[in-house]
């Protein structure tokens, strides 16, 4: 049922960052090895659980996935952290479209987003203007929601969450039916 030859990879923070290894963006080995280091010797996660972490970034290295023709980011995360350099992003050879917030403060977008689409050939890049944060792209929130997760739904004055919705929505669909055809 599903067009081998029609399938695109979207996610958003490290979901974006993930689209844009499966479309073929690669990690460098040693500076992805520094960043498993990082955590193994982060004295904030349980001795017991760094202890397991792996020290091995072969499994990192070639993770394209052959199926995905194209890929839409939204506000990538930590690209450099996770050891993805200017070489690493030009290996991505399929359609890209990155969108991130002007306000981001959880990736901000002169060291993500915009690194990466300068670095890809042929990306596209939206910036949405305005105070627009990180988490934007996340479903709007009931008053619970609000109480809970206030971080996660509260957004800035002025910003409509359900208008960028709609924005990044229609842009998806026009990315991915010009990319991989209707």
């Amino acid at each position: 049922m599903i067009d081998p030859n029609r399938i695109g990879a979207a996610g958003h923070s490290q979901g974006g960052f993930t689209a844009l290894w499966l479309g073929g963006a690669k990690v460098n080995r040693d500076k992805f090895l520094a960043f498993q280091q990082g955590w193994r010797n982060n004295q904030q996660i349980p001795e017991h659980l760094r202890k397991e972490l792996p020290l091995d970034p072969e499994p990192a290295l070639n993770v394209k996935d052959a199926r995905i023709k194209a890929v839409f980011a939204m506000a990538p995360g930590i690209i450099k952290a996770f050891g993805m350099d200017e070489a690493g992003l030009k290996q991505l050879d399929v359609p890209a479209y990155i969108t991130v917030g002007a306000g981001d403060t959880q990736t901000p977008p002169a060291e993500n987003a915009e690194f990466a689409a300068n670095c890809i050939p042929g990306a596209e890049l939206v910036i949405i203007p305005g105070a627009v944060d990180h988490e934007i792209v996340v479903n709007e929130c009931d008053d619970e929601g609000k109480d809970e997760f206030p971080e996660t739904c509260k957004d800035a004055p002025g910003v409509d969450r359900a208008a960028i919705h709609e924005q990044v929505g229609n842009a998806a669909l026009k990315f991915f039916g010009a990319a991989l055809g209707r």
